[in-house]
């Protein structure tokens, strides 16, 4: 029995929601076809991407999923919402496609409800949050 409880702490304390969200982000970057195609048009955009530098898994307030900070041009995944694989694969693709729109159109997101419009339509359509199933599960 100790050893049991030995190996529960073990196994929570190697994959805090921070660890997860990490593992979770590799997954998504290295295997999901539309963060690839977005890192990579970005890179030949001239906006090369690094894990390290443009993400961040953090905490974050109500049940918002991730963001893209225009200032910093980081991405912030929420570690303490997002729960699942899928759900990480379509907040890093949403996200990348805000990314490239700061990359390649130079949205000005502060002052030109617009161009925040047209990315966040292009983000919901393209990342697959506009899904008939994610829809039913709302």
């Amino acid at each position: 029995r100790d050893s049991s409880r030995k190996k529960n702490f073990l196994r929570q304390s190697l994959f805090t929601f921070h660890n997860k969200c990490q593992f979770m982000l590799k997954v998504a970057l290295d295997t999901s076809p539309y963060a690839k195609l977005l890192l990579d048009a970005m890179k030949h955009s001239g906006c090369t991407v690094y894990k390290d530098r443009h993400f961040s898994c953090e905490e974050c307030d109500g049940s918002v999923s991730g963001g893209f900070d225009a200032a910093t041009s980081e991405i912030v995944l929420c570690q303490n919402n997002i729960h699942h694989q899928s759900h990480m694969n379509r907040v890093v693709a949403h996200e990348l496609i805000h990314a490239f729109d700061h990359c390649r159109a130079h949205v000005d997101w502060f002052n030109n409800v617009k161009h925040l419009a047209c990315s966040e339509i292009r983000a919901a359509n393209l990342s697959g949050d506009c899904s008939l199933w994610n829809e039913i599960l709302r």
